[in-house]
């Protein structure tokens, strides 16, 4: 049997990579209203749902200005449309800059 190193008593510096890219209850509420709850594409006010612009895959973080407000088809739709990806990618990077997606730990954010 090996031995048991103990866990360290102090708090993190900064969150784990999977809680960074969840959307807090704040967040999601800054997006909601400022996509005055409907959908983004289709207008619809049923099924929301929010969009990371920025896929956490790649490095995309739960930050107000990677987020964007969906209904559940049209979230299907961009998930699966490349095309649709980079456009929502392009409309954020000319409305919030090029680190869009990255939070306050990221390098260069």
């Amino acid at each position: 049997m090996g031995i048991s190193v103990p866990k360290p008593k102090h708090k993190r510096l900064k969150p784990t990579w999977g809680a960074r890219s969840e959307f807090s209850n704040r967040v999601r509420n800054q997006i909601r209203e400022r996509d005055n709850d409907e959908c983004q594409m289709c207008g619809s006010h049923v099924g929301l749902q929010i969009h990371h612009v920025k896929g956490r895959g790649q490095g995309g973080r739960g930050v107000y200005t990677n987020g964007v407000l969906l209904c559940w088809i049209c979230h299907q739709n961009v998930q699966t449309h490349q095309r649709l990806i980079n456009e929502w990618q392009r409309k954020f990077e000319e409305r919030y800059g090029a680190n869009y997606y990255k939070d306050q730990w990221d390098e260069g954010a």
